[in-house]
């Protein structure tokens, strides 16, 4: 048993003992999620988290032959929370072991658990304190340390570190997701620096707006790098930039009908910068201006419920020159696709994690249906069919010079069934039927997709 978790326990069970003495309730929680990828035919596509996202340099992932594997895993969340009993001071801490693969050894992080045990696989996800400002009303609270952060699903939410104010209908937030530190005459707020906003309005029944600025500020004090295979701003690494995103979001229910909405505007700059893209590079500062629009329209229909899902995540259609026209995400996870999302059970093996490929943004259809049959058991099913926002421009293997922005039509099924309340059997499935610019990642690239991928994976996960 490694120390970090001994310490956990040990811990615990001293707030445990002390809970009387302290005047204060102590709770212990868990998501312990066993998964399996079942079935896939291009293991390469998916033998590391975000194979899509390493860059340019490593877009080719898709072989020209059947790779299949089958493998198991492991990702388990405990967290303990201690909170007074009036409910006005909270602590919590969480451990994650996270995606420990059967029969993988080592060391490292999420490596996994072959013989005699794991490698270092523990990290630590939450810790916080949680307090309400005194003398406010009870929902004025202030979070401070690694918390839970959401500006928007397609914006940033994630886990980060910073201090977070919340209130009846409005939240204001620091967050930090780099630190740099300053041996200058700088600034003080040069890191990767981000200020929040939120209001949440409800101007008629049945409709929920919601209206948020971000603010993200760095300042490396030299050159830095763009990759448009890493266009996302947590893996942009120690570069100058500014970048202000603004929105609006909501719902709106009637009877049956549901409608969601996001609709995010950015602009900003990247200063001293040198832009790599899959048809050209270019240096010097670059300005973007970017938008992301999405609607989610549904109907309940009894037991079942059908969602028709679009978005249109910019891109930008010339890597040579200056202008950043595509969306950039700063932290998300996005489960919309089995394929190339994080939308398979084993999802610390996927695609992309974000709302768009490469630099050049993301245009999704998807009809989907549910169907809750019993209390304990629902399925479902859902086309999509995807593209790039501006062609993906890339020299095929023949000298050719190529661009497409054709995807492919995705097919998707799931069942989930409760085993006890708290545990759920659960198998899903996605067959991807490759546009042609898919050729993009491919190894063998001719200028024509040659390769579906295939995906089934399963999971049993318990939590308390």
């Amino acid at each position: 048993m490694s120390r970090i978790l001994k310490a956990v326990i040990v811990l615990a069970a001293i707030v445990a003992v002390a809970t009387p003495a302290m005047a204060a309730e102590f709770a212990f929680h868990g998501d312990l999620n066993n998964r399996f990828n079942l079935y896939t035919n291009h293991s390469e596509f998916y033998n590391t988290a975000g194979s899509l996202e390493k860059g340019v340099a490593s877009t080719k992932k898709v072989g020209d032959k059947n790779t299949n594997t089958t493998w198991g895993d492991v990702k388990y969340r405990l967290w303990t929370e201690a909170k007074t009993n009036d409910g006005k001071v909270k602590g919590v801490y969480a451990i994650e072991l996270g995606a420990m693969r059967f029969g993988r050894s080592g060391t490292g992080k999420s490596l996994g658990s072959g013989y005699s045990g794991d490698g270092l696989n523990i990290e630590t996800r939450w810790a916080y304190t949680q307090f309400q400002v005194p003398g406010a009303a009870s929902k004025a609270r202030v979070t401070i340390g690694l918390q839970p952060y959401k500006v928007n699903s397609f914006l940033w939410a994630e886990t980060a570190a910073g201090v977070k104010f919340t209130a009846d209908n409005y939240e204001l937030a620091w967050m930090r997701g780099r630190e740099l530190f300053n041996n200058t005459n700088g600034g003080s707020l040069e890191s990767g620096d981000s200020l929040s906003a939120r209001v949440n309005l409800k101007p008629a029944a049945g409709v929920k707006l919601g209206l948020f600025g971000l603010f993200q500020n760095q300042n490396a004090g030299g050159a830095g790098a763009i990759d448009a295979g890493k266009y996302e701003v947590k893996s942009l690494g120690d570069i100058d930039m500014t970048l202000y995103s603004f929105g609006v979001d909501g719902g709106l229910t009637s009877g049956d009908i549901f409608v969601k909405w996001d609709a995010i505007y950015q602009n900003g700059e990247f200063k001293d910068a040198t832009f790599t893209g899959l048809n050209g590079t270019a240096t010097g500062d670059f300005d973007l201006s970017a938008y992301l629009l999405h609607v989610d329209v549904g109907i309940k229909m009894g037991k079942s419920r059908l969602t028709f899902t679009s978005w249109y995540a910019s891109g930008d259609d010339d890597d040579n020159d200056k202008d950043l026209d595509a969306f950039m995400s700063t932290d998300v996870d996005r489960f919309d696709s089995i394929v190339l999302f994080e939308g398979g059970y084993t999802d610390d093996n996927y695609g992309t994690e974000r709302p768009y490929l490469l630099n050049k943004g993301l245009f999704l259809n998807k009809l989907a249906y549910d169907h809750k049959a019993s209390k304990k058991l629902k399925f479902g099913a859902a086309v999509l069919y995807l593209m790039t926002a501006e062609d993906i421009e890339y020299t095929d293997d023949n000298s050719v010079a190529q661009s497409n922005s054709d995807l492919g039509i995705e097919l998707d099924a799931y069942v989930s069934y409760k085993l006890y309340d708290n545990v759920e059997l659960a198998l899903n499935g996605g067959y991807l039927v490759a546009g042609d610019a898919m050729d993009a990642f491919e190894i063998d690239r001719n200028g024509n997709a040659d390769e579906d991928i295939m995906r089934i994976t399963s999971r049993v996960r318990y939590k308390f």
